[in-house]
């Protein structure tokens, strides 16, 4: 009897060491859903950082294709297609797939583009490179025409076409010059010397830029063509122009212009180009075999100010100076903005050689 005694005063006791242990139980289970809470939400930062990461290194992908050259044993099968492209990016790419559309009426690759993968190795195009080569091989693609569309990893398209559109005789009505482009985007800019030209007072006929006078207003001429063959391109206000004079430091150092509307002759007769009153800049695509005249547009820079008016000038005589255009642009409904670097021009007219 003493026995059970004890044991029923024992009782007492346990109901609060068990309601212990149960709140004890209800905090690790409420720590541990705060925890697991935590341990998603990084894991849902790190996907969302790595996306970032992504995308940005998508947009910084820059392949401008220079060339596609195509020998006697290519078009029959036997040889080697290649793709000459500078990477101008800011970081490597890989390129995961060659489309090739035939832009004739028979042949192969048509409806349907033929998808090929680059020979081992020549996909990868290093940051940096120049007239890097990329290889596709094992298909005979004739005498045809083709619309050639490069596929990266990160989901980046570039087009270009074989065989190379672009050359003087397109862009200048069988004038002479050189086969001087630079593609950025859907974007082609000619650099021949009936594509970079200049006027001064009241002329009316433009010449080369590439040897101009110093401190005298110009309005420069540019020539640029829409390859895309399914979207239009419209230049929109802020594209400029900025140059750099080699070895002068403060005054005169810098000069800096902005687009005009294409009415615009001289510094003299110059008109301001406003987006979206104006239409001036809208390329339209380009054809089955490359741009179209519709396609082509002859941008005059020299406006003091985005929308604006004016003529600019160089003022320092016998320098060389170092030009960055910038094309800012609306294509597929989005505003983008790409560069041209690293174009020269001398401020020593007449004496344009030394």
């Amino acid at each position: 009897m003493g026995l059970y005694r004890r044991f029923a005063r024992s009782k007492k006791g346990m109901s609060t060491i068990f309601g212990a242990l149960f709140f004890v139980i209800l905090i690790l289970m409420g720590f541990n859903v705060m925890l697991w809470g935590f341990v998603q939400l990084d894991a849902y930062n790190s996907v969302i950082t790595k996306m970032g990461q992504r995308d940005q290194q998508a947009v910084s992908e820059n392949i401008v294709p220079t060339n596609s050259t195509c020998n006697l044993s290519c078009q029959s099968g036997s040889g080697t297609l290649f793709v000459w492209v500078n990477n101008l990016g800011g970081s490597a790419v890989s390129i995961a797939s060659v489309y090739l559309f035939n832009v004739n009426s028979t042949g192969i690759c048509r409806p349907t583009p033929c998808v090929l993968t680059p020979v081992s190795g020549t996909g990868n195009i290093p940051v940096g490179s120049v007239n890097f080569p990329i290889k596709v091989q094992g298909i005979a693609i004739g005498s045809n025409s083709y619309h050639i569309v490069l596929a990266s990893t990160r989901g980046r398209l570039f087009s270009l076409y074989y065989p190379w559109r672009f050359n003087s005789l397109t862009i200048n009505n069988n004038g002479g010059g050189g086969q001087f482009v630079t593609n950025i985007g859907p974007l082609a800019i000619f650099f021949d010397t009936k594509s970079f030209n200049y006027t001064q007072g009241t002329q009316t006929v433009s010449q080369s830029a590439f040897c101009m006078p110093a401190s005298t207003p110009v309005i420069l001429y540019l020539r640029v063509a829409n390859t895309d063959t399914n979207n239009t391109v419209t230049l929109l206000t802020q594209t400029g122009l900025q140059a750099q004079a080699y070895g002068v430091n403060g005054f005169g150092q810098f000069s800096h212009a902005w687009i005009e509307a294409d009415n615009t002759i001289n510094p003299s007769t110059n008109f301001a180009y406003v987006y979206p009153s104006a239409t001036d800049y809208v390329l339209q695509p380009a054809g089955p075999n490359g741009p179209n005249p519709s396609s082509f547009a002859i941008v005059k820079i020299g406006a003091t100010g985005p929308g604006s008016t004016g003529a600019v000038s160089f003022g320092n005589s016998n320098t060389s100076w170092i030009t960055f255009i910038g094309l800012y642009y609306l294509y597929k409904g989005q505003a983008q903005g790409q560069t041209i670097p690293f174009m020269d021009f001398v401020t020593n007219a007449p004496n344009c050689i030394q």
